[in-house]
């Protein structure tokens, strides 16, 4: 009784494998390729002074500097700290605040710098520091330099942005981000 059922079952199997094309190994689907990484755009050029631009994903959104500190303020605090609003191509009202921020104690001093991104959809960050002239990002393994490249008038940045609390490119979410402010 059970030899007519396994029977039938393994027919059913060889009928079900059997594509009638010895050839079709799945090829007709496409490629498939390695995920590409995810890169930081370059930084944008110098914006007009009290404005700036913010890549996300390469989309380019203008801003007005709503606060503008370059060099450090006596006491603790900041040493450099941006903040600016603009809308994007899409509408979407948005927030940039651009920090560096030091920290000392008795074995080294730490300074982290931190870009936040915040529209109605999205919080972004992209963060870095330097602990006794070592810098990690969590994002960007391969990152050697500082974030913030501060000038006399204005400071830009590129790297790689994720929501708060993502750390390495897999982590959904990454983009690169980018920008440039003139005080």
């Amino acid at each position: 009784m059970h030899r007519p059922l396994a029977a039938l079952a393994s027919l059913l199997l060889a009928a079900c494998s059997s594509g009638g094309d010895e050839d079709d190994h799945g090829a007709s689907l496409g490629d498939t390729q390695p995920p590409t990484g995810i890169t930081a755009p370059d930084a944008p050029a110098p914006s007009p002074t009290g404005t700036g631009v913010v890549l996300v994903g390469g989309a380019p959104s203008s801003f007005a500097v709503s606060a503008c500190q370059l060099e450090p303020t006596t006491g603790s605090g900041p040493l450099v700290l941006v903040t600016g609003e603009g809308t994007t191509g899409r509408g979407d009202p948005f927030q940039v605040e651009v920090q560096r921020f030091a920290t000392a104690t008795a074995a080294a001093a730490t300074f982290t710098d931190t870009i936040t991104f915040t529209d109605t959809a999205r919080i972004l960050q992209l963060q870095r520091f330097e602990v006794a002239g070592q810098v990690t990002d969590l994002r960007d393994p391969e990152a050697r330099s500082t974030l913030l490249r501060v000038r006399p008038d204005g400071v830009s940045a590129s790297g790689l942005a994720g929501p708060p609390g993502t750390g390495g490119e897999d982590d959904e979410g990454i983009t690169g981000l980018a920008l440039d402010v003139t005080c």
